[in-house]
């Protein structure tokens, strides 16, 4: 064969999964909540009165197309088969369709950060209700699958709902960011439904930068190094946190629910 089939990073059996969530209460707001009248037009000074640094992706990796995503997963399905005994040409296709570089760091087996490092939780401030097998859990912000997200569960387009990752203190040092914005599944969902603007970002419980996020279906890298590393890779040290919270969105045209798709760290002391 001319390759193997791409899977969840396992290096060293690095445990991309293993994230969990605390359950909040309940929201009583119907799913989906239709989008709102626009709100006065916030610009940067408003929002950041702490006159925090404001960051900008050093990387934009776009998204495949609806089309290539559909054939990527129709060929991955196959690829995972262990029976299948697959053309060469449909392997090639295959490998040339992962090597999108959104698709290479969700599902492809090179080393990353998380060959040793794990988030051992995460919690939000809200999350929108299930509608039928859909969830938007927190959890869904890092469980390395585009298809599925968490959308805040607040009135309005979630402006202060936050995202909150905790690390072991042996855990290693976090220095940069991955983010994919919006529902990323499909362009239509993505378009439909409302994406952070502006993340705030909290190290140990102090805002430290706020993140400029592109409106685009991609996935955008943030080089935090010089506000860090952040954590220990210390085991006698306690846990810590990364918090993100949203300052300003990208209204959706039919929902005012805001999304993340993924949320996925870089670091050092793995190698």
């Amino acid at each position: 064969m001319a390759g193997a089939a791409l899977m969840l990073a396992a290096c060293n059996e690095s445990p991309k999964n293993a994230t969990s969530t605390d359950e909040p209460e309940a929201f009583a707001e119907e799913q989906n909540e239709p989008v709102a009248a626009p709100a006065k037009a916030q610009t940067l000074a408003d929002i950041n009165a702490e006159n925090l640094p404001v960051v900008k992706p050093n990387h934009v990796w776009l998204m495949p197309s609806d089309k290539e995503l559909k054939e990527w997963n129709e060929l991955n399905e196959q690829a995972e088969n262990e029976d299948a005994d697959l053309p060469e040409n449909v392997w090639a296709r295959y490998e040339e369709l992962g090597e999108n570089p959104v698709l290479e760091e969700l599902y492809s087996d090179k080393c990353s950060w998380y060959c040793g490092g794990e988030v051992k939780k995460v919690t939000a401030s809200s999350y929108l209700k299930a509608q039928g097998k859909n969830t938007y859990k927190p959890e869904n912000a890092h469980n390395f699958n585009h298809e599925s997200v968490w959308a805040e569960g607040a009135e309005g387009q979630g402006i202060g709902e936050w995202l909150d990752y905790e690390f072991e203190g042996k855990c290693p040092r976090v220095t940069g960011v991955e983010v994919i914005t919006g529902h990323v599944k499909t362009q239509s969902a993505w378009t439909e439904n409302s994406r952070p603007k502006f993340l705030k970002v909290y190290y140990l419980g102090k805002p430290i930068c706020i993140l400029a996020l592109e409106d685009k279906r991609a996935m955008q890298y943030f080089d935090l190094e010089e506000f860090g590393p952040f954590g220990y890779h210390d085991e006698t040290k306690p846990s810590w946190h990364l918090r993100f919270e949203i300052l300003d969105v990208y209204p959706g045209t039919k929902y005012a629910d805001t999304v993340i798709a993924e949320l996925m760290f870089d670091g050092i002391d793995v190698h």
